[in-house]
């Protein structure tokens, strides 16, 4: 008889808002956490959010949110008496904390990482405008062959994240997203959203930010990870030598998250049980469509929420 085994995932940014924290503000371990987050930015992000809600769209303040919020979550979910956990996956920016949860560093690095990330990126957006857009109900051919037709015409876009089967999400220029919420409507999706962030994330505009990011990878505190941690790039296990993991996360800047594959392969290893820490419940409902036969919950910070 086989064991069941139990992945934690760590969303990443898109279900983002002013008002995540709320639900955090009451733990014990938030103000610890909270001040390393406000140290990073210079600010106090929960006073900026009361008179300009829109700030919560930037790259470092959603991005550090998102990373805080799902350090809170996963703190609490571990004091609850959860399960032993034995592997971790986190999605985009939430794949640092998945590194973090792991022991590869410790938060004060995962939110200087994070927020120098930030910056990089948005560096490469500083002469192009890029954008991002979500698309549900066109399967994979659909939506290379939309993706194809528009590079055809001389724009510059990509499948930036394959979320589950139907739901994907698209990077590019501002103009290529623009073009694509146009000509995605002939193929009549469930879905179409422009996603509310400051860049083309996950796509070749950002491979002037590689060279840099990797020199600020070799400035952080490392230890090799104690729990197996999923790599987006791959959708395979993170390689099991620092400068192996260092690649994948330089490569990850311009590379498609593999969400996806990332799941199948836990399910392959045994896994059954997987629990989402952190704001919203996007990575359960992903669950719900990659495997029917494994339970996917969303821990909301006091109990364990199944997807509906």
């Amino acid at each position: 008889m086989h064991l069941s085994k139990t992945a934690l995932l760590f969303p990443g940014q898109g279900a983002h808002n002013a008002s995540m924290l709320d639900n955090y503000l009451s733990l014990s371990d938030f103000s610890k956490h909270y001040s390393i987050v406000c140290e990073s930015l210079q600010f106090s992000p929960i006073e900026a959010l009361k008179s300009d809600p829109a700030l919560v769209n930037t790259n470092a303040v959603s991005s550090l949110l998102t990373v805080l919020v799902s350090k809170l979550a996963s703190l609490a979910y571990r004091e609850s008496g959860a399960k032993t956990l034995d592997y971790l996956s986190g999605y985009s920016v939430g794949q640092f904390s998945a590194l973090h949860a792991a022991g590869c560093f410790d938060f004060e690095e995962l939110v200087q990482l994070v927020s120098k990330r930030a910056k990089l990126m948005d560096q490469c957006f500083s002469d192009t405008s890029g954008s991002m857009m979500a698309i549900a109900g066109i399967n994979q051919s659909g939506v290379e062959e939309l993706c194809s037709s528009l590079v055809g015409d001389g724009h510059q876009i990509w499948i930036s994240n394959y979320n589950c089967v139907g739901q994907y999400s698209l990077a590019g220029t501002k103009a290529a997203i623009s073009a694509a919420l146009e000509r995605a409507a002939t193929y009549k999706p469930k879905r179409l959203l422009e996603l509310p962030v400051g860049g083309a994330w996950h796509s070749p505009l950002l491979n002037a930010s590689e060279p840099h990011f990797r020199a600020l990878l070799n400035d952080v505190a490392w230890a090799l990870p104690s729990i197996p941690v999923i790599d987006n790039v791959t959708g395979e296990l993170m390689p099991d030598d620092l400068d192996g993991i260092k690649n994948q996360l330089v490569l990850h800047l311009s590379h498609p998250v593999m969400w996806d594959r990332g799941v199948k392969t836990l399910v392959g290893k045994g896994c059954t049980n997987f629990v989402e820490v952190g704001y919203g419940n996007v990575l359960t409902k992903f669950g719900f469509f990659i495997d029917r036969n494994s339970e996917f919950q969303t821990f909301s910070g006091e109990k364990l929420l199944c997807v509906e």
